[in-house]
């Protein structure tokens, strides 16, 4: 019984792993959103019958990227399909990593964006004084005079105060 608890979370070794079926699915899914974007002539979508000819087409490239024959997946599909438990582990795991790459897309596109118009962050643009000699910002703030830092009359390095 010690080894049943063991091989509770296995699939057998002729079905692909979560690990691999998570790839697999979640480029499958990629695939089938982009192939709802294609827009050859006129900006006007493929028909259905042709956008899924295109998606088969996509899903036998994915299918040779992971090196996977179709028997195999189609074996395997059909394992996690009589297995909902695990079925919806893998879904699980393409959540967590589709989540994760849209995380890591969205970070990279914003700092894209902040290297073109660091300024374009803040709800006045045109009222932020960005440092080109330091990598922090200081919104509505001159740089002091001396190097020492901020005098204690800091509230008198404003942009626009009246100096007393």
């Amino acid at each position: 019984m010690a080894g049943a608890c063991g091989q509770a979370d296995k699939v057998p070794a002729d079905v692909l792993s979560k690990e691999k079926m998570r790839d697999v699915l979640l480029d499958m899914n990629i695939a089938d959103a982009h192939s709802y974007d294609i827009r050859p002539v006129d900006n006007m979508p493929l028909p259905d019958s042709l956008r899924q000819l295109k998606v088969k087409e996509y899903y036998s490239q994915i299918l040779e990227l992971h090196q996977v024959s179709v028997k195999d997946f189609m074996k395997s599909y059909r394992y996690y399909e009589s297995h909902p438990d695990r079925l919806k582990e893998v879904y699980g795991m393409m959540l967590a990593a589709a989540a994760q790459k849209r995380g890591v897309l969205e970070g990279e596109e914003r700092r894209q964006q902040y290297a073109a118009e660091p300024s374009m962050f803040f709800p006045y643009p045109n009222n932020a004084v960005i440092s080109k000699k330091q990598d922090t910002i200081l919104p509505f703030l001159k740089r002091p005079q001396n190097a020492q830092g901020p005098t204690k009359n800091a509230k008198h390095n404003i942009v626009g105060s009246v100096q007393h």
